[in-house]
């Protein structure tokens, strides 16, 4: 999931649709086949050691994206921040506390609850930036929070199962931490270009995670087998590294409301491809809340490119 927001293009202006589009379908996939990679990834290492190798291969394949395309340079001393706000925030607190909270739960779940974070945004946009609660974002809001009701139906839900509360609250606390993460964000006035900030986002989250993964966790106990190996570099270098770049251009391509779609595209893919892979068998609580959550979060949407429209007819 992105953490960035960088300089859009006017309303119906200056998007690059073909290449947006083929963006949004490679983080799509990917990001949504990283669910059941990571379900079968903590078989093999502990949930805070498979968190750090992740993103240090993310971190590595960043760097070296930002070198390639000539925008490799030390941050800003403004950006600095927000460098490590996303860094501690959005990449380590939130792939962390998902990572622990998939130990207990379905592949395909998770990828539900983790893509709840633009509804949380809603809420917390008109607390603390003073944005308007207009009615489509209300009603996102509204619906986001219907589809995670259905998910968690106090009424139907076994709570005596291993791992329920646990597993669905930390990955609920993770989109909270994200969504704190996107609000120092949205209030931040940049000095650099995003894109190259974004190496040295992960690179902060990493030295907070080496040392604190290999306090609490056995490193012996990973077990370094080859299918390990692809593993971890599909869940680091692809996932955590090159999506995150392609996310960005995707941003800079495509309006609003077609990024949101895309992140209810994320967790359709995870739901699929934890079918496939892992053989789930998504519940009716599962469709239906995934069916709410999605069409949350496509009014959000739609009431962001609404905003979006208004703000450049003021500027004309």
């Amino acid at each position: 999931m992105s953490s960035t927001t960088p300089a859009m293009p006017a309303a119906g202006n200056g998007y690059a649709w073909r290449n947006g589009y083929l963006l949004v379908a490679f983080t799509a996939l990917a990001w949504g086949i990283n669910f059941p990679i990571m379900k079968m990834g903590l078989a093999y290492s502990p949930p805070l050691l498979y968190t750090t190798l992740r993103m240090v291969l993310g971190t590595i394949t960043m760097f070296v994206i930002a070198r390639m395309m000539g925008i490799l340079r030390m941050p800003h001393r403004a950006d600095m921040p927000v460098v490590f706000s996303v860094g501690i925030l959005q990449n380590m607190g939130f792939i962390t506390l998902v990572t622990l909270g998939m130990q207990y739960m379905p592949a395909g779940r998770a990828a539900i609850l983790a893509y709840t974070s633009p509804i949380w945004v809603v809420p917390a946009a008109a607390l603390f930036l003073g944005e308007r609660l207009t009615l489509f974002r209300a009603l996102g809001t509204g619906l986001g929070l219907a589809g995670l009701l259905a998910i968690f139906n106090p009424l139907t839900v076994d709570w005596h199962a291993e791992g329920m509360v646990t597993g669905g609250g930390l990955i609920v606390l993770a989109t909270m931490v994200w969504t704190a993460g996107l609000i120092h964000v949205r209030r931040h006035h940049w000095r650099g270009d995003v894109l190259s900030l974004i190496p040295w986002q992960l690179l902060s989250s990493v030295v907070l995670l080496v040392p604190l993964s290999l306090l609490l966790e056995d490193a012996a106990t990973i077990r370094w087998e080859p299918a390990f190996l692809v593993n971890i570099f599909f869940s680091g270098a692809i996932a955590s590294g090159l999506c995150v770049a392609a996310q960005v251009g995707a941003i800079r391509s495509l309006p609003a409301v077609t990024m949101s779609l895309s992140s209810a595209a994320v967790p359709a893919v995870g739901l699929i491809s934890s079918a496939l892979i892992l053989n789930e068998q998504p519940g009716v609580p599962d469709l239906v809340g995934f069916c709410l959550i999605g069409l949350g979060i496509l009014l959000v949407g739609l009431a962001d490119r609404r905003q979006a429209r208004k703000a450049f007819r003021g500027q004309c």
